[in-house]
């Protein structure tokens, strides 16, 4: 029997543009029966998601206006089931702030072509490109939706 995948942290570099994104199309998508949270290894701790990040929801029918940044924590990567980062090297940068949870860190581009597993920053890009990578975002969740729900019941 599969393992249920209830906690879900998702990690970048500012927890300012990709992570929120993928934390409220993820909560939207699994409802309630999963804790979806996102944050930051080098959080900007307690600022608003970015507005560039905040057009692309709204357009997407999401409200990240409360988001606020928050620094990724020992206690908090331990409680998750499964982590979900941008590229290798946080994938890295986070196993090394928590060992015990190798295993669980994964790329939320894993499932897409091999080219494309890594989720570039957008923080000091055009608006273009922060709705390629918010595209690219949608994108690599939507490959993750069947596998988290063959997981919970």
């Amino acid at each position: 029997m599969p393992i249920a995948i209830r906690r879900i942290l998702v990690l970048c570099e500012g927890n300012h543009c990709r992570s929120p994104l993928a934390e409220a199309l993820l909560r939207r998508a699994l409802g309630p029966v999963s804790d979806v949270r996102s944050a930051g290894l080098r959080a900007l701790v307690g600022e608003p998601a970015h507005e560039e990040t905040q057009r692309q929801g709204v357009e997407l029918g999401l409200d990240l206006s409360a988001h606020r940044g928050r620094q990724v924590t020992l206690d908090l990567a331990k409680r998750a089931d499964l982590i979900l980062v941008m590229d290798r090297a946080q994938k890295a940068a986070c196993e090394a702030l928590a060992p015990s949870v190798r295993g669980r860190v994964f790329l939320l581009g894993q499932w897409l072509s091999p080219d494309r597993p890594e989720i570039p920053d957008p923080i000091r890009r055009s608006a273009e490109d922060h709705r390629r990578i918010g595209d690219h975002i949608q994108g690599a969740i939507q490959t993750w939706l069947p596998r988290l729900a063959r997981r919970n019941p």
